[in-house]
């Protein structure tokens, strides 16, 4: 309303004031105008001071109304509600989220894992190998079947990786649930831990840290997390460093690698140093490839006063894809060739030199169609007889001959849900003495 009469009141003085200046600027023109232009200029502001007249009445009018309406309701204003204050641990909170986009936001990072549950129904005792099949045990009783409920294949991993200008520098960390236990509570352990520097000007690579070795890579595709050891499958993760070169179709490779040290006492210092040359070409198929590598050392694993002993490897590998198809198979043969590769116990003869010895593996994948694979494949490890000696001891690690044979399907549910299947038979051999026995196995996987 004040804000109404304060508008009126300025228009009742811009009037009057136009008033003045008029009649003001009227007696200018009137001075020396003529008749017919004087009442002209009258008749014009005739009319301009009946308009203003109306106006003002409509104004006065709506005064008026104003002053005789009841008043309007008056509304309370809602308080606006208090915000309360953050706590230390919340302010801390929101910087570390802050800190953490920052990370995420510099590097490239990734997380990835799974989880796997495996059933198996055993026939025989496999000793030495926690919850995976290797050599079958030499007691006469080892026809013991049992069940294994087993989810320690489950796995957790982290990648991060930062590029500048040519160089790409990647770091990897991977954990999965075999090792040391007590019960069920099952300890984590480190499967992978490595760094992996590469210059992209001359497709050179490095890596330092404990990953898959680099000769023999390739795995079979078994549903047991054993991948056929002691059976031709010559694996591991060790600690190295290896230095790959990109040549077109071929890559080579370097290094020098070895176990980390579990005794002060342990004489054991030469790594082992490996080569491999690798050819990649269509003509392979998607991800074929044939590779040599090969590796030496002279060391020894006693203490105090161990002799050293030349240790050597030559292999090969073979993976080959053509439609649905998909063949891989490796062969080797050496002397000394142990804990490395994951030979326990197989590299030393009963006085101290190395024991020779051969194998290999191969399997056959046949993809259904987008949910179904099924895999069959064989493998052995078949050291020389003399070396093993007469294997008067209990060590169920050391034989004359070791195989298995194996087919598994693998059946997907959803694109990171699968269930499997696998029946494996092992046989076992040292000297005359044949042991035998079966692992079927049901295994449920999440891929995420």
């Amino acid at each position: 309303m004040q804000r109404f009469f304060a508008t009126y009141r300025r228009m009742i003085f811009v009037l009057s004031l136009s008033l003045i200046c008029f009649f003001g600027g009227l007696g200018e023109f009137a001075y020396g105008e003529s008749v017919e232009d004087l009442k002209l200029q009258m008749k014009i502001m005739q009319d301009q001071m009946m308009q203003m007249q109306k106006n003002m009445q409509a104004l006065q009018n709506r005064i008026n109304q104003l002053e005789t309406a009841p008043p309007a309701p008056q509304f309370a204003a809602k308080p606006v509600p208090e915000v309360p204050a953050l706590t230390a641990e919340e302010v801390k909170a929101l910087r570390s989220l802050k800190d953490l986009g920052n990370v995420w936001s510099k590097y490239n990072m990734r997380l990835y894992g799974r989880v796997k549950v495996d059933f198996n129904y055993d026939t025989a005792e496999f000793k030495k190998y926690n919850d995976f099949v290797g050599a079958v045990a030499q007691e006469s009783d080892y026809k013991n079947d049992s069940t294994d409920f087993n989810p320690r294949d489950t796995r957790i991993g982290f990648e991060a990786s930062h590029k500048r200008d040519d160089w790409l520098a990647k770091a990897r960390i991977e954990t999965d649930f075999y090792g040391d236990n007590n019960g069920n509570n099952l300890i984590p352990r480190m499967r992978l831990g490595y760094i992996d520097v590469g210059y992209e000007k001359t497709h050179t690579s490095m890596v330092v840290g404990q990953d898959w070795i680099p000769v023999s890579q390739l795995n079979p595709s078994t549903i047991d997390f054993g991948i056929l050891t002691a059976a031709g499958n010559l694996w591991w993760r060790v600690p190295q460093a290896t230095v790959r070169q990109e040549l077109g179709d071929f890559q080579v490779l370097a290094s020098v690698m070895k176990h980390r040290r579990t005794s002060t006492e342990n004489e054991d210092r030469m790594p082992w140093l490996l080569g491999r040359i690798q050819y990649s070409n269509d003509i392979l198929g998607k991800g074929g490839l044939v590779a040599f590598g090969g590796g030496y050392r002279h060391a020894d694993y006693g203490q105090n006063t161990s002799n050293n002993t030349d240790r050597w490897l030559v292999c090969g590998e073979l993976k080959y894809v053509t439609g649905p198809l998909t063949f891989k198979g490796e062969l080797w043969t050496g002397e000394g060739i142990g804990r490395n590769f994951l030979r326990y116990d197989l590299d030393m003869t009963q006085d101290g030199g190395p024991a020779a010895a051969y194998g290999g593996w191969a399997d056959l994948t046949y993809a259904v169609n987008d949910k179904t694979t099924m895999t069959a494949g064989y493998g052995f490890d078949n050291p020389n007889n003399g070396d093993i000696g007469d294997l008067t001891d209990t060590n169920d690690r050391r034989f004359t001959r070791n195989e298995q044979y194996f087919i598994n399907t693998w059946y997907s549910l959803s694109k990171p849900l699968k269930v499997g299947a696998e029946y494996i038979y092992i046989e076992t051999e040292r000297h005359q003495q044949i042991h035998t026995g079966n692992r079927f196995t049901v295994s449920m996987k999440y891929l995420f």
